[in-house]
């Protein structure tokens, strides 16, 4: 609309307590959640191969981000026909440039078909302890404390305490041309960045408790798809948690010979406000 962006939104998040706080400028509100353990599901599953893609790894060099040496990767994932719903051959390409001095990926572009260009990178880097102060939350705000308890089942080849998942498709069976985890060799996805869903206002008006649960595809470079209902709790909470699975990151399931596969899971939020 051409006026200067508003900051509308702060997320806090501390690891050692897997404490996520939402700050709100606009409406002087703070929302805060906990993150509950997944819970263990060991059901095993049944292998589908044909969504397997041919992927290849190459060194593309060296290079310096932010003053900083990384070293750069690129990993090409060819998909045969209908794999992805695709009628011919698709390619995704994605550069990664890791930092080994911050074990991060400093810079990160995909390139796919379906959707383009997609560049993540690390801007304004300060190597120092921040402000204590960026992380308080001011006396004027009214802070609303909400418990969001993800259950992602485990399956085998897990680490215990690390979110994963339980492939399933329609009644327990798999979508065709999606691999699922345990037999074969077929490992379980793991979700790695998991921002958690927040509240509708319609389901905090009403004070609703509930649960949701999603049909999700997870595919082979670990970005989500193909997003279904399965259990909703109404108020609009089914699409808060859309929102949030959309932007989930995960590392993918591996296939028996190692190369990474998509695999379709359900993932299940428990909404608690209080």
């Amino acid at each position: 609309m051409g006026a200067e962006p508003r900051l509308i939104r702060i997320e806090l998040y501390d690891p050692s307590t897997r404490t996520r706080i939402n700050v709100f400028p606009l409406t002087k509100t703070a929302r805060q959640w906990t993150a509950g353990q997944p819970a263990p599901n060991t059901t095993p599953v049944a292998l589908n191969t044909s969504a397997k893609p041919e992927t290849t790894r190459e060194n593309i060099g060296s290079d310096s981000i932010e003053g900083l040496p990384v070293r750069g990767v690129r990993v090409t994932q060819t998909y045969p026909p209908g794999a992805l719903g695709n009628d011919r051959p698709l390619a995704i390409v994605t550069e990664y440039w890791y930092s080994e001095d911050l074990k991060i990926n400093l810079l990160t572009k995909r390139t796919d078909p379906r959707y383009g260009v997609q560049t993540v990178r690390v801007t304004e880097l300060v190597k120092q302890e921040p402000d204590a102060a960026l992380f308080a939350i001011p006396d004027e705000y009214k802070l609303i404390k909400e418990t969001v308890q993800q259950s992602l089942a485990q399956g085998p080849g897990v680490s215990d305490g690390a979110p994963s998942t339980n492939p399933t498709g329609p009644s327990g069976s798999p979508t065709t041309g999606i691999a699922r985890a345990g037999i074969g060799g077929v490992t379980a996805p793991r979700c790695v960045y998991c921002p958690q869903p927040s509240y509708s206002e319609e389901a905090r008006a009403a004070k609703l408790n509930g649960t949701v649960v999603l049909k999700i595809v997870v595919t082979a470079d670990g970005r989500t798809e193909n997003v279904q209902v399965v259990k909703g709790a109404g108020h609009g909470l089914e699409q808060k948690f859309i929102e949030a699975v959309k932007n989930w990151r995960f590392k993918p399931a591996d296939g028996p010979d190692g190369t990474p596969v998509a695999c379709q899971v359900d993932v299940e939020t428990t909404f608690k406000i209080r």
